[in-house]
């Protein structure tokens, strides 16, 4: 098995505990110097190919990027769950345990949808088995807060990943960027987390090449120039993002109907659609289900069996209680392609253009920008 290569120096593991190792005034991966108050901005699916491809219209991002020019790998899957409990834990999905956008529960066998519901399933505080970089803050007495839409209040995936933060939802950046600067007001010390969602949201309906995405990157950029005026000097930012974004066809994407001999002895299917992971009938099923898919795909996929990944180190290192929640095969789109099992999928799923979740470096690869007192 071979893996598509990367540039990448970090991992967006790295982000967030390096901030916290800053204000602690240690070594970090991203050689942060010490300050007092921390913040991460997380523009959801501003991937660093996609980012340099239009960087005409993100001249200010696109500048600051260039001060340090630092490339980060999201991990995989690069998908949001995973990507965004690696940030907040620093650790790979194999020890955090979100190991895909939905997985299967070894105990219940059901499907769990890591970004919808989780309980009465799992329960949120002991799927994400890791602590979290706020739950530190929380325990050294320093303060966090965690902002995103209202509709995230509430939820399992909040509970997992934003564990030891104060959630407050927003309907804009701007908000959030009065929420920070009040926030960083009040506190001598403080750590706190911003999501910006709209960018990956039009990547997904219209596509990273198309005139919506472009405008929205061009509104992030108006937005985030904002940040140059609101940090004091004792105040560190860094800009990443969770993903990147390849656009799929339609004729490129793969409608698996039942009948199919690609679904033979596959019990479940997880994952998203450019990451299928497949559970099985029975362990001796494995080999014959990965040649199906392997002679149906070539060179558009790399299909790997459960223990080949885990050789291979795709989820980093993997604690013996996330093994069974990873699927038996899975199906990694290497081109434009995504698989859907047609029957199961939504009409929304299946319009998407934009998507993502595979090993390719336009998914994995992400800006790393420093900001404020780090750049």
């Amino acid at each position: 098995m071979v893996l598509p290569g990367s540039v990448a120096t970090v991992r967006l593991a790295d982000v967030l505990s390096s901030c916290w190792s800053a204000m602690q005034g240690e070594d970090n991966p991203l050689s942060l110097t010490p300050t007092a108050k921390a913040a991460v901005v997380l523009v959801d699916g501003l991937g660093a190919h996609n980012l340099e491809d239009r960087r005409g219209h993100a001249r200010w991002l696109t500048e600051k990027w260039r001060q340090r020019s630092i490339v980060g790998d999201s991990g995989f899957p690069s998908t949001t769950a995973s990507a965004l409990a690696s940030l907040t834990t620093g650790q790979a999905p194999g020890e955090h345990g979100i190991v895909g956008y939905t997985v299967r529960d070894p105990s219940s066998r059901v499907l769990i949808n890591h970004l919808k519901d989780w309980e009465p399933h799992v329960d949120p505080a002991r799927w994400q088995r890791c602590e979290t970089i706020f739950e530190k803050a929380q325990a050294a007495g320093v303060p966090s807060l965690s902002m995103g839409e209202r509709r995230f209040a509430g939820t399992g995936f909040t509970h997992a990943v934003w564990r030891g933060a104060t959630f407050v939802g927003t309907d804009s950046l701007d908000e959030q960027f009065a929420h920070l600067r009040n926030f960083f007001d009040e506190n001598d010390r403080a750590v706190a987390y911003l999501y910006w969602p709209a960018l990956d949201r039009t990547a997904h309906s219209s596509g990273v090449g198309s005139d919506a995405w472009i405008r929205r990157l061009e509104d992030l950029d108006q937005e985030l120039r904002k940040l140059d005026s609101i940090l004091g000097s004792d105040e560190g930012v860094v800009v990443t993002a969770d993903h990147g974004m390849v656009d799929v066809p339609d004729e490129r994407k793969l409608m698996v109907t039942e009948n199919s001999a690609l679904l033979h002895s596959v019990k479940a299917w997880g994952g998203e659609p450019r990451v299928a992971q497949l559970y099985v009938d029975t362990p001796d099923a494995t080999e014959d289900v990965a040649t199906r898919w392997r002679e149906s795909l070539g060179d558009d996929a790399l299909v790997v069996t459960r223990t080949q990944a885990l050789e291979q180190g795709l989820f980093g290192p993997v604690s013996p209680e996330v093994v069974p929640r990873i699927g038996d095969v899975l199906v990694m789109a290497l081109t434009d392609r995504a698989f859907y099992r047609s029957e199961l999928a939504s009409v929304q799923s299946m319009r998407m253009v934009g998507q993502h979740g595979s090993v390719t470096a336009t998914e994995r690869e992400i800006p790393v920008i420093p900001l404020g007192a780090w750049l």
